[in-house]
């Protein structure tokens, strides 16, 4: 199975930690991607031939694997977590599913607005909005806040699909944006904290993306 990938992205890190905690990584060859800065406001035209090929839509991470390829994080973890993972990570049916699913929703929002806030700090001149930025970071912190109110209580001891997500989305403010989640949700960065030295999430840290 090929897996294209970048080091930046917490899409990317939310589907590598998700193989590392199934114990799949020897049945994936991950190809490393390159994208200019450029790539959250113009067409990206330096791509490899095999990459647009598996992922018209210029989407990382890409799946290939059994002649199908998946180009959204939320399908391929689905699909590694029922497939090859014997469901888990996320129970097939049943209430339990449903609660994760509750907090993966709320959890991706705040990689959504993560990624949304990169793309215009990344782009120059009179174009970029301060409004926007500042609405993405509110949206940031306003799910931090509701995952520590309303998620975290449900956690429970399996290092599930839904903790990983919520896991990847505060490691990325840490890394990209600092400690002001924290301030919103500190019983979160504390549970953050106890799991952060999962080896899993130890080997995958965020890196900043290869250039073009």
């Amino acid at each position: 199975m090929r897996l294209y990938v970048t080091p930046a992205s917490p899409w990317v890190r939310r589907v590598r930690v998700t193989i590392l905690e199934l114990g799949l990584e020897d049945r994936f060859e991950f190809v490393q991607t390159r994208w200019p800065h450029s790539w959250g406001t113009r067409t990206v035209t330096t791509l490899a031939p095999d990459f647009t090929a598996a992922t018209p839509v210029a989407r990382i991470p890409a799946l290939v694997a059994d002649g199908i390829t998946l180009t959204d994080s939320h399908a391929i973890c689905d699909y590694l977590n029922a497939e090859l993972g014997g469901y888990r990570l996320l129970p097939r049916e049943g209430a339990a599913r449903w609660q994760a699913l509750a907090t993966m929703a709320i959890a991706n929002g705040i990689i959504e607005a993560q990624i949304a806030r990169r793309a215009e700090l990344l782009r120059t001149g009179p174009d970029r909005s301060d409004d926007f930025i500042a609405k993405m970071r509110d949206r940031q912190m306003r799910c931090h806040a509701a995952l520590e109110a309303q998620h975290l209580p449900s956690f429970g001891d399996a290092f599930d699909l839904a903790q990983i997500t919520t896991a990847v989305a505060c490691g990325y403010d840490d890394w990209r944006y600092g400690p002001d989640w924290r301030d919103a949700a500190p019983r979160l960065a504390a549970w953050y904290d106890s799991v952060a030295g999962r080896p899993s999430l130890e080997s995958t840290k965020p890196a900043e993306t290869p250039q073009r």
